[in-house]
């Protein structure tokens, strides 16, 4: 009788285990964002400026797709790029094309808004961009 239930205790500890490592990701924010997103506007901040505002035209979008490199295209101002992004653990995001990095922190996520201000890592001077993106 012991046996049996040394042997079902360890078995209970296994299965517990091998759950709760698995990825969780139906929840994480990447799933969310994945997809193509429509530029809004693009608010500017760059330090002892005033704020400049952007108004996205039919052709802005980014667009984050799911794939091994996680690719980011970005399509703003006629202007056209291929990047990377990660999706840090909470609402950081890490997004980096047209040679600069932007380190982010996402405000708004739902099914058909997106918001995130990022800082332009590198700058000389100090510049935050925030994004409005829908669907």
């Amino acid at each position: 009788m012991r046996r049996q239930i040394t042997f079902a205790l360890t078995l209970l500890l296994i299965v517990t285990g091998i759950s709760a490592c698995q990825k969780d990701e139906d929840t994480s924010n990447k799933k969310n964002m994945t997809g193509k997103w429509q530029v809004a506007k693009i608010e500017t901040s760059v330090a002892g400026a005033e704020l400049v505002t952007y108004t996205g035209v039919s052709s802005d979008y980014l667009e984050f797709r799911n794939n091994e490199e996680d690719e980011v295209v970005v399509n703003l101002k006629g202007n056209n790029y291929i990047g990377t992004y990660a999706v840090l653990q909470g609402t950081g995001l890490n997004i980096s094309y047209g040679g600069k990095l932007y380190t982010a922190q996402v405000n708004t996520l739902t099914a058909n808004k997106l918001e995130f201000t990022a800082n332009v890592e590198g700058a000389t001077v100090k510049t935050t961009e925030k994004y409005y993106l829908t669907r």
